[in-house]
């Protein structure tokens, strides 16, 4: 059996990874585009810090570790041309022998993850502007601030990827200015979370500005429909779109957001071929169908059970879906989301109770912080729908009980029977999850 993989990075080397890990003899062949190995993007921006620290820091493992240990032909920098599903067959391009190719597979993984939207107007394709997307992308931009020393950078677009990126320029002593386009932020949170980020920009004097549309780049000026700003970088995330042309100059089925349609088993809808990560689609459990949330776990999962369901070709399972769950640093908040949202909650017609509390992290122990509990439950049964939480400390471990009680299909009444730890360096005596438990029962 021979598989191949187009795409190295997230879902590509899990679904090669678990190909030989379950079946050693199998011949597993990953066409990577790039020079770059799979890696962590989400540590890309914390990487800057450090400017004798390597990006291949970042990688998940070493090419020899990959070709030796693990047995895959990993190949860097073959691209690969067009999937022929009939010959069973992808038409390939050694960028570094020069050469084309054809390679054939008895099965392919489509894993070619997302890539990000970019500025046309004029003046953006300077060597100041850049799309934080890649581990290339992370090497021009410590190249920018270690040789040219910025003072300003412009920050257009302010989802989860600029807001980190500006936390780590502000504490490199480089000052962000923030532009979104959209009327506000952050439009899956709701507004009582929101309104805590935004207190966070104003603290921290970063000046923010939305409903703005980029005009033009002409040298160090960006001129916009709200003014002009004099800036020395420019970072631009304006969102990402699944890499799905390949599959659809071969007549594939596309999806949700233009991803790669997917059923359960992430088979698509060529002979043979199954889809993983940032370019396919994402079955969402609580809506019972599939979405498009990009983000690294999911897609090493969805390429693990790729490549499982490839060896186990007759006994497939299916892809659990996702709850929505995720998180972000922002200075010193963690804000982070699982669950449904307000937005979808509206958009289906629930009737829904929403509740929010305001709690100390710790007990009576130096340290510690203030975090705020958001959530969301059906009218009546109780049942949690969704939740998001924001503050300082113990964020992010808080969010994943919560998570586990949505897989769960806990109710309300349920999550504040748990038997939460309690020490003061940890937590109050009533935890903030259970306050915001207690309250949303008194108003189900």
């Amino acid at each position: 059996m021979k598989t191949v993989i187009i795409g190295g990075i997230a879902g590509g080397l899990s679904a090669a990874s678990q190909v030989k890990r379950l079946e050693p003899g199998a011949e597993v062949v990953v066409l990577e585009k790039s020079s770059d190995v799979s890696y962590a993007a989400c540590g890309m921006p914390y990487n800057l810090f450090f400017r004798d620290k390597p990006v291949e820091d970042l990688y998940a493992l070493t090419l020899e570790t990959i070709r030796t240990e693990r047995g895959i032909d990993y190949r860097l920098r073959h691209e690969v041309l067009g999937i022929d599903p009939a010959r069973q067959e992808v038409t390939v391009v050694d960028r570094q022998q020069g050469r084309e190719y054809q390679e054939k597979y008895d099965f392919l993984v489509y894993a070619t993850g997302n890539r990000p939207n970019v500025l046309t107007q004029p003046g953006f394709d300077d060597s100041t502007t850049v799309y934080f997307k890649t581990l290339d992308d992370t090497r021009r931009v410590k190249k920018l601030l270690y040789e040219k020393a910025p003072r300003r950078a412009l920050m257009v677009g302010a989802g989860y990827t600029n807001l980190e990126v500006a936390d780590v320029l502000y504490n490199m002593k480089v000052q962000p200015v923030i532009v979104e386009k959209a009327p506000t932020i952050l439009p899956a949170f709701a507004t009582e979370i929101r309104d805590k980020v935004l207190e966070k920009v104003t603290e921290k004097g970063i000046e923010f500005h939305t409903g703005v549309d980029v005009l033009e780049k002409e040298g160090p000026v960006v001129r916009t429909t709200t003014g002009d700003f004099d800036t020395d970088l420019v970072v631009v995330a304006i969102g990402v779109k699944p890499n799905t042309s390949l599959f659809s100059a071969a007549g594939g089925e596309l999806g949700v957001a233009g991803a790669v349609r997917v059923d359960r088993y992430l088979r698509t809808s060529l002979p043979n071929v199954f889809a993983a990560g940032d370019c396919a689609e994402h079955y969402v459990r609580q809506l019972g169908r599939n979405g498009y949330m990009p983000l690294g776990p999911v897609a090493n999962k969805q390429g693990r059970l790729a490549g499982s369901n490839i060896v186990n070709n007759d006994a497939m399972k299916m892809f659990p879906g996702i709850d929505q769950t995720a998180a972000f640093k922002f200075f010193d908040l963690t804000v982070a989301t699982t669950g449904l949202n307000e937005r979808q909650l509206q958009e289906g017609g629930a009737d829904y109770v929403k509740v929010f509390v305001d709690s100390p992290t710790r007990g009576a122990f130096t340290g510690g912080g203030t975090m705020r509990v958001l959530l969301l439950c059906e009218k009546g049964s109780g049942l949690l729908l969704g939740g998001q939480m924001v503050g300082q400390d113990v964020v992010a471990k808080r969010l994943d009980v919560l998570a586990t009680a949505i897989y769960k299909q806990m109710t309300v009444f349920e999550l504040a029977e748990l038997d939460l730890s309690y020490a003061p360096p940890y937590a109050p005596v009533w935890d903030p999850l259970l306050v915001a438990a207690n309250l949303a029962i008194k108003k189900v």
